[in-house]
């Protein structure tokens, strides 16, 4: 790849950097160099999570953040991880149709990407162009994961917060339990904080999180992403955030922990494309669906079989 193209990446060139990522997005063959000669230069952005069940005002909230960042001088990336179509693989979504107020701003590189089959909302994509924005020199960078409220645990693996956003009335306070976000949460946003039950959400929260076994005790923020009431919170929450993670001893087991998970999904994504590829052409896989197709076997004797044939224990 010239020299030129990497260098306009490092330098924030966003035309560069959209390239980039749109390389990511096609797994175009010249991507892996890129990533190799740009990989020294991150580790300096500060990566913000954001998730939470849908309709909880995550990106309003975004846009709040950013006009803060923005106020204190910080150049600021954000990876709005969006539903994939079924059919195409593509993002449903647009990123600028919810954040929109920054498009002009040269400091605010915003993009939306497909969740892919990642059922965290999290893919190889992902992981990939934060690894571009965090090298183009970017001070704070946001990933909004696709806000099922369930299943987005892998957000913690590439981040350095997780901030989880609620509103009341919606059950959510239940749910997180369930979810199991407590161990993932960081940071718990209230939002909507004019909701008559918000009060009683933001205790409930507080005593949850006082539960946590961790260094970090979790902290609870009420906010109003419209009105922009308790943002300067939120963001002097992060920013404690960040502190405690450079003030750490473990700071490098941490990076350790979150290498070694990264590349033992890589793996595991490469390990899954090949193999599907080779049970797809195995010469016995369409008469086995047909025979599955007439009931003359089950799926899960089906699989078996193909085990079998493929030598697979």
């Amino acid at each position: 790849m010239d020299d030129d193209f990497i260098s306009s990446i490092l330098s924030g060139d966003r035309r560069a950097i959209a390239k980039a990522i749109s390389m990511i997005e096609n797994e175009d063959s010249k991507i892996s160099n890129i990533i190799s000669e740009i990989y020294p230069k991150t580790g300096n952005a500060f990566v913000i999570g954001i998730t939470g069940p849908p309709g909880t005002g995550k990106s309003t909230l975004i846009n709040r953040l950013i006009e803060h960042y923005r106020k204190l001088d910080k150049k600021i990336g954000v990876i709005a991880i969006d539903p994939s179509s079924p059919i195409t693989g593509g993002s449903l979504l647009g990123d600028r149709l919810r954040m929109s107020d920054h498009n002009l701003d040269p400091n605010v590189y915003i993009r939306s990407m497909s969740s892919g089959d990642k059922s965290g909302g999290l893919s190889r994509y992902t992981r990939r162009s934060l690894s571009i924005l965090d090298a183009s020199g970017l001070d704070i960078i946001i990933v909004e994961s696709v806000g099922s409220g369930q299943s987005e645990v892998d957000i913690l693996k590439i981040t350095d917060a997780v901030v989880i956003v609620l509103m009341p009335e919606l059950g959510d306070d239940i749910q997180i339990y369930k979810a199991g976000l407590m161990e993932v949460g960081d940071i718990f946003v209230v939002n909507k904080s004019d909701l008559d039950s918000s009060d009683q959400m933001y205790t409930k929260l507080l005593n949850a999180s006082k539960i946590k076994n961790d260094k970090w005790m979790p902290q609870v923020v009420k906010t109003n992403s419209i009105t922009g009431s308790g943002i300067d919170r939120l963001i002097t929450s992060l920013s404690e955030r960040e502190k405690f993670l450079t003030e750490l001893s473990e700071q490098s087991l941490i990076h350790e922990h979150r290498i070694k998970n990264e590349i033992l999904d890589v793996m595991l994504d490469d390990f899954s494309k090949s193999f599907s590829k080779k049970i797809l052409n195995h010469p016995d896989f369409q008469n086995i669906v047909d025979q599955v197709l007439v009931k003359k076997m089950d799926p899960e004797q089906a699989a078996m079989i193909l085990k079998k044939r493929l030598n697979y224990d």
